[in-house]
């Protein structure tokens, strides 16, 4: 992959210092050419040219010289402005002669021929006719020798020239056929440092297709060639390859962050004041469990899943969350078209040569500016498209530690300098993150799969709530991310939250008896969730009792969604008398509603 640059390259400048040695050559042979110039009256080599050549010799005033004179610097200037001007082409149609750039090289060719006539003739006024025609016939004879002299004195400088190159290199692998672009590059990098990866993995197939029927074919060519062995892409700016990113930048290192109180709530009255404020501002009613719940599994995931009727508040509870604490939250409605992760953090297009920055993506960079706020980027409708599809990379990667939420999004050169927070185009998560799903159970959606569904922690929401009266007015506070964290680990520091022994050994009863009846099992995942959700239910109001009920019933029973053998009728009957031993009959309610629901489907 190379960078496409408008500055001058190594060939450029061997051809623009062989074109001032020629130069010089031609200004050399003015002297031999002017039958003025004493000093070579009696010069053998005028002698001898001139012999050869039987040309005569013109004697010229000041005026021939500016004409020779203005020539040389016309051809200089042309042929740097020529090669800048290829260099601008290739930075942004990398095709060098198209229709519109040869007539830009031709209009510099012409204008400045034009100038260097204009100046020609203007010297010579007063002159007369024969001291014009004998200055040009002067350029031309110093033209003609200057060209011998170049071609004698030339080559032989060439030639030692590759015999020293050679020789320094005499140990190195020799490559005589290789593409323009290949020689660009190798210009412009040092020879110890290896050729930089394609830009294979931020493109993508599917945006390619969406382009139409040229992109398609430039697709296809630019395949056939990375089959040949040219697998490198040019690439502009920062600034031209990630417009958005960059103006992040600009805006977030000259944003000067509004300092506000933090709150003094404890995750208890956190859980209360934020339903009251959802019911007194916007009419949404929610039990306090659900709450608890909420704010739980922020702490045990940063995926949360809101499934359920349509209409419910789903979207609602993450929208005026963000607003309670002060933040304002990020929605993506998916698309039933979204097949991989381009969808979601967009791709490097072949063709235009820059990125396709997506909301996500600029959201996603603007956090990790705003590292002390609490950013929740909601995905509407999870499930109209393959969850483990478009939002596979994520999946993963938020199964590591925090420091290796590392997300690449584009294989760049090695000399690339892209936007400040894109560290080699690698892009990493903010910790202050967090990923809500909603999600509808229609026909026109997906089944959410174990893969994501172990991963995330899932509130369910089947019924309407009842509303309820508020008397006082609920006003919305600030939290941070570090003041939420705190609050965190204050939870999973108190010892009465957490779950002893006996609690695990009551909650395997039942784990122990799915597992025999149902065949159904968890993962260490699974009781690490659980450690931190319970711990914080409890810090938020609520009791270990109800924390169990909540995970077993959404991480264990799920699973059985789908299931309708015989034998699960009778299992799960045989479940309800296993609770009502182990936690007593008026337990674990929320594990006997979803019992009492996939028995009626059976």
């Amino acid at each position: 992959m190379t960078k496409r640059k408008t500055h001058f390259t190594r060939k450029n400048y061997i051809f623009l210092s062989l074109l001032f040695f020629y130069l010089l050559m031609v200004l050399a042979s003015g002297f031999l050419a002017d039958a003025n110039n004493r000093l070579m009256s009696n010069s053998p080599l005028r002698s001898l040219i001139f012999g050869f050549l039987r040309i005569p010799n013109v004697a010229v005033g000041y005026e021939g010289w500016l004409v020779l004179g203005f020539f040389a610097i016309y051809a200089f200037l042309f042929a740097g402005a020529f090669l800048f001007e290829m260099r601008l082409a290739k930075f942004y149609e990398k095709k060098v002669f198209t229709s519109k750039w040869s007539t830009i090289y031709g209009t510099t060719f012409a204008g400045g021929a034009l100038l260097w006539i204009g100046l020609s003739l203007l010297s010579h006024v007063g002159a007369g006719m024969d001291a014009l025609s004998n200055s040009f016939l002067f350029f031309g004879e110093s033209l003609l020798i200057g060209t011998i002299l170049f071609a004698v004195l030339a080559l032989p400088i060439l030639f030692l020239c590759m015999m020293i190159v050679n020789f320094r290199n005499i140990d190195k692998p020799f490559r005589f056929n290789k593409g323009e672009e290949d020689e660009d590059i190798d210009d412009e990098r040092p020879e110890s440092n290896p050729a930089p990866a394609p830009l294979g993995e931020g493109s993508s197939l599917a945006a390619a297709l969406g382009t139409g029927g040229s992109a398609l074919q430039s697709l296809t060519d630019s395949l056939d060639e990375k089959g040949n062995g040219s697998s490198e892409v040019e690439m502009g700016s920062k600034e031209y390859v990630f417009p958005g990113l960059c103006t992040i930048d600009e805006v977030e290192e000259a944003r000067t962050p509004l300092r506000q109180e933090e709150t003094t709530l404890s995750l208890r009255e956190i859980s209360e004041e934020f339903r009251l404020y959802l019911a007194k501002n916007e009419g949404l009613f929610f039990s306090i469990e659900t709450i608890r719940a909420f704010l739980s599994g922020m702490a045990a995931s940063r995926l949360l899943i809101l499934e359920g009727l349509s209409g419910t508040g789903k979207s609602s509870l993450a929208r005026y969350f963000s607003e309670f604490i002060g933040e304002e939250s990020f929605f993506e409605p998916v698309q039933a078209s979204w097949r991989d992760r381009s969808s979601l953090l967009g791709f490097f297009n072949d063709f235009s040569r820059k990125y396709n920055e997506t909301d996500f993506l600029k959201r996603l960079y603007q956090m990790t500016y705003r590292k002390d706020d609490i950013n929740i980027m909601v995905l509407d409708e999870i499930n109209i498209s393959r969850v483990e599809y478009y939002f596979a990379d994520f999946l993963s990667i938020l199964e590591y530690p925090i420091d290796k939420w590392k997300l690449r999004i584009l294989q760049v050169p090695y000399d690339f300098e892209g936007p400040q927070h894109l560290d080699n185009g690698v892009l990493t998560i903010p910790e202050n993150t967090w990923f809500i799903g909603t999600a509808n159970k229609d026909d026109s959606t997906y089944t959410i799969t174990d893969k994501v569904y172990d991963r995330a922690i899932t509130l369910s929401f089947d019924d309407r709530n009842e509303p309820f009266e508020v008397e006082r007015d609920v006003a919305p506070i600030h939290l941070t991310y570090s003041g939420l964290n705190a609050l965190f680990g204050q939870a999973l520091a108190a010892e009465g939250n957490r779950l002893t022994r006996e609690d695990f050994a009551r909650f395997v009863r039942l784990t122990s008896f799915v597992a025999e009846t149902f065949d159904i099992t968890f993962g260490n995942r699974v009781l690490n969730q659980m450690e931190i959700f319970s711990a914080v239910y409890v810090a938020c109001g609520g009791r270990k009792e109800e924390a169990l009920d909540f995970l077993f019933a959404r991480k264990v029973l799920y699973k059985l969604e789908g299931r309708f053998e015989d034998y699960v009728r009778q299992g799960l009957l045989d479940l309800l008398d296993l609770i009502d031993d182990v936690y007593g009959k008026e337990s674990f309610s929320l594990t006997r509603h979803t019992v009492e629901r996939l028995i009626k489907r059976l």
